[in-house]
């Protein structure tokens, strides 16, 4: 058997400095994520966030449903981004509207990490689609709408409020619930709320 060369020697201790590099930084993360959402009732007594968080976290179902094109797509399109999504009516009222105006609003405000974030608007009739992509394109061409999610209800989300905001996390977990308390109001909680999971998190 051949004995190691030099430089194969040297290459060995230098990968594993660069393991422990790689578990030194990125542990916090990890630890940080797993505190915060799966062991609630450890972290620290001033830690406060604007949004209901869901206890337990809730994986959002995989199922079907339809794009404005009349194609199918399946829920799980939504991971590997921060999802803050709503429910509305076919024709999406003027309320409706407020809170899509609010999310788009949102994410412009978290400047750079606003492509790590996507808003869906998720309706009940399909047929309407169409022309509430027409409606909504020119303002908020960055919206997603979808349709026929039977699973994704308010009862699914544990809400009454018709104009209630949710956000799902990339890896498809439904983990804050935003009832209505106000477009400004909401607006910053939100804005605080994303903007720190956006710094704990190395996803999305």
């Amino acid at each position: 058997m051949n004995a190691a060369t030099p430089a194969t020697r040297s290459r060995v201790p230098g990968r594993i400095q660069f393991l422990l590099l790689a578990v030194l930084f990125f542990t916090p993360f990890v630890a940080a994520w797993m505190l915060y959402f799966y062991f609630p009732d450890l972290r620290p007594s001033g830690t406060t966030n604007y949004g209901e968080l869901v206890s337990p976290i809730k994986p959002v179902p995989e199922q079907s449903w339809t794009l404005p094109d009349g194609s199918k797509a399946v829920t799980s399109e939504l991971n590997r981004k921060w999802t803050v999504l709503q429910l509305g009516g076919a024709d999406c009222d003027a309320a409706c509207g407020e809170r899509v105006l609010l999310t788009r609003q949102l994410r412009t405000a978290l400047n750079a990490d606003r492509e790590r974030v996507q808003r869906v608007l998720l309706v009940t009739d399909a047929a309407a689609l169409p022309a509430l992509q027409q409606r909504l394109a020119a303002d908020h061409g960055d919206l997603l709408l979808r349709a026929d999610a039977p699973g994704l209800d308010a009862a699914f989300f544990g809400s009454r409020d018709a104009n209630a905001l949710y956000l799902i996390d990339p890896l498809g977990n439904y983990l804050m619930l935003y009832p209505d308390r106000g477009t400004q109001s909401d607006f910053k909680g939100l804005q605080k709320d994303l903007k720190k999971l956006l710094k704990l998190s190395q996803s999305g």
